[in-house]
């Protein structure tokens, strides 16, 4: 898998560094110059482009405002993240996987230190499927979890309960005891 990942990457910058050098079939781009190009694609350059998106910033506005935003501190000063999933847009109107993406570069100003969660999941419209929901937990690796000290789920739904207890059966027994 990461060899097709490494290949995928590859020709992207070929085509990109084609385009940038006038697309002609003789311009090949040096060795030297792709390496350079490839330098220049930060991870920072990856994150600019997924937040601008093609809305132009409106879906990450719309995260932050609703969905996944900080409401203070607990009383052992840690910060309490609150993810409204009741909030979550419509899956045909939105890209869950860009919606992930902000949810995650969101969660990166909390994860250095100990924080806790507040989750509301009562009266969603839209709930993500259960591939989006497999995908999102191998996504949030172990940086993401070993400072959660606590959550809380307000008025839990069917769904949150079912989906609490299909992956509490997966979760690591010591990150299932702060649940």
């Amino acid at each position: 898998m990461e060899e097709q990942y490494r290949q995928w990457r590859r020709n992207a910058i070929e085509e990109r560094a084609s385009a940038y050098t006038g697309g002609g079939s003789g311009d090949r781009i040096s060795t030297q110059g792709l390496a350079a190009f490839e330098s220049r694609l930060t991870y920072d350059d990856f994150k600019a482009s997924v937040m601008q998106g093609d809305d132009g910033g409106g879906l990450l506005n719309y995260v932050n405002a609703n969905v996944i935003f900080q409401a203070g501190v607990d009383f052992e000063s840690k910060p309490i993240v609150v993810f409204c999933a009741c909030s979550l847009p419509s899956p045909r109107e939105v890209d869950y996987d860009r919606l992930l993406n902000l949810i995650i570069f969101r969660l990166d100003e909390f994860v250095e230190s100990d924080y806790t969660v507040v989750m509301f999941t009562s009266g969603a419209q839209h709930n993500p499927g259960w591939n989006w929901m497999t995908k999102a937990y191998r996504r949030l690796d172990r940086k993401y979890r070993k400072n959660v000290k606590n959550v809380y789920v307000v008025h839990p739904s069917m769904w949150s309960k079912l989906v609490f207890q299909i992956f509490g059966k997966i979760v690591r027994y010591v990150f299932r005891l702060s649940l």
